[in-house]
């Protein structure tokens, strides 16, 4: 799952959104594989991804509405 953020403000807001993610999650004991943030090449865009296992996709989407999402393997 993949949440982007845009402008200026855009690595503080995903890292900030971050945490909150990781306060949901662990409200939730809901197990992830991974969490992260990153700063593609573009300036002003910052993304936060979130890897759990596939059982975990529909109510995760449905609760925290990503921007995208991409199947991976691990």
């Amino acid at each position: 799952m993949i949440w982007d953020f845009m402008g200026e403000d855009g690595h503080s807001t995903a890292n900030h959104f971050e945490i909150h993610l990781k306060e949901f999650l662990s409200r939730d004991q809901i197990p992830f594989k991974e969490i992260g943030t990153e700063t593609p090449i573009e300036k002003g865009h910052s993304l936060v991804y979130l890897i759990v296992e596939m059982g975990y996709v529909d109510q995760l989407r449905a609760a925290l509405k990503p921007h995208r999402g991409q199947k991976v393997s691990l």
